[in-house]
């Protein structure tokens, strides 16, 4: 639009008389800039919305135009109007209100002349966005102020750029474009999730309680929008998991870029449940392969676990252990390990595996004790009393085990141990010490 036009524009939003010197250049008198600006800002701090737009379209008429004038005086214009149309009510004239909308857009736009402001250009996209507008190329170059504010970027703003990359771009492709847009979006949820993710923890710290609750409800409320639309292209593993296939083959060279990469897509997948996915395993084959860690092995043991190679879930667990050592996934690591160790048949490792996990994992781990035990007790012993007192020391663990909070019967096992003709027999009365030569453990007659 050119400038007269724009002018012209803005006068009718006005409705109001408006000089004439408006509607054409704009031109420069010291005496009204002052007077017109100062009568602007008195109506605006007084909500009188109206007054104020006609007082600060005169005043930029008469104080030469935008170059003249700073970015504080375009945000208060927008103030000013944006309150004047909200004002209006819902039989207004239709025309005004279009008006109205055109003058916002070319305050916007003159604000952008004079200083880069990126929360600016991203509430301009969003007024664009409600307002339907479909120069997408704008609305693209606008939204790249996203990744300059990051988590610094409102609720309002990450949502309408998500809706955005949906309903505009994603929706409105064809054939391989569509695939295309879809691989975009995968990526700018991961990144809209980080940038809420963030802004949800800055907002729990806020001090002042009304503030925070806003705050935390905007963004908590943010990201259940990210998912909700996500799921709309995404809902399922097999949409996910061939744009991800693709992806994998043109991840970032450089190492950490790299990592960060994998890891995001791990996490996704782990989110929309595709852990049993071929895809989900490259990514954490190739997370471990670049960087080796205890967690990197931690989810290839469940991916094999999933699998049922018991004997791969077992080296990669006892690998996330040693990486692991004494941090505070330990015991985690050390109980998926026992639980591997008992599915691949490896009782006696199992057992001693298990009885080294302590802490809240504790009580599962005296399960698996317990049902080591019994897994093995028909063939650990030199007479049927020895191998039948095994279910005595494996109802001792699960006994452990319900001490410690474990939904388990404590008296598992109990049917399948001695009984009163046993200890007769034995000549062994309850209560007496027995000692299992196959654990080195003793346990009590009863």
């Amino acid at each position: 639009m050119k400038l007269k036009t724009l002018l012209i524009t803005l006068t009718f939003a006005l409705t109001a008389s408006i000089s004439a010197s408006a509607q054409g250049e704009a031109s420069y008198n010291d005496e009204d800039c002052k007077k017109f600006r100062s009568l602007y800002y008195q109506y605006l701090t007084q909500k009188m919305y109206k007054d104020a737009s006609i007082f600060w379209a005169k005043a930029w008429s008469n104080c030469g135009g935008t170059d003249s004038l700073d970015g504080k005086f375009f945000k208060n214009g927008r103030v000013a109007f944006l309150q004047r149309m909200k004002k209006l009510d819902e039989e207004a004239d239709a025309a005004e209100i279009k008006n109205i909308k055109d003058t916002l857009a070319w305050i916007y736009e003159e604000r952008m002349k004079i200083e880069k402001d990126a929360d600016w250009e991203l509430d301009y996209a969003v007024m664009l966005v409600g307002d339907k507008s479909d120069d997408y190329a704008k609305l693209d170059e606008l939204f790249k102020n996203i990744h300059i504010l990051k988590d610094k970027s409102s609720g309002t703003q990450i949502r309408t750029y998500f809706r955005h990359l949906i309903l505009n771009k994603f929706n409105a492709a064809q054939g391989e474009a569509k695939e295309a847009e879809r691989e975009n979006v995968i990526e700018q949820y991961i990144v809209l999730s980080d940038y809420t993710k963030a802004a949800l923890k800055s907002a729990n710290e806020i001090t002042d309680e009304e503030k925070k609750e806003r705050a935390v409800k905007n963004y908590a409320y943010t990201q259940d929008f990210l998912d909700k639309y996500f799921l709309k292209i995404a809902n399922d593993c097999a949409v996910l998991t061939p744009v991800l296939d693709k992806k994998l083959l043109v991840l970032p060279k450089d190492k950490e870029e790299r990592k960060t990469q994998l890891n995001k897509f791990i996490g996704l997948m782990e989110r929309q449940k595709c852990t049993e996915t071929a895809t989900y395993e490259k990514y954490v084959r190739a997370s471990v392969e670049l960087d080796p860690s205890a967690a990197g092995y931690f989810g290839l043991g469940n991916v094999l676990a999933g699998k049922k190679d018991e004997k791969g879930a077992v080296e990669a667990f006892a690998k996330a252990v040693e990486l692991e050592a004494d941090g505070e996934n330990k015991d985690a690591y050390t109980l998926a390990l026992a639980a591997a160790q008992y599915s691949a048949n490896q009782y006696s490792s199992a057992f001693r595996t298990a009885k080294s996990v302590n802490g809240e994992l504790r009580g599962k781990a005296m399960v698996i004790c317990g049902n080591a035990v019994a897994a093995t007790a028909n063939s650990c012993g030199s007479s049927t009393f020895e191998r039948k007192a095994n279910y005595w020391l494996a109802n001792d663990y699960y006994k452990k085990a319900a001490s410690l909070g474990e939904s388990v019967s404590s008296s598992k096992f109990l049917s399948s141990a001695p009984n009163q003709d046993d200890l007769f027999n034995e000549g062994i009365s309850a209560g007496a010490s027995i000692t299992l030569s196959c654990w080195g453990e003793s346990t009590t007659a009863r």
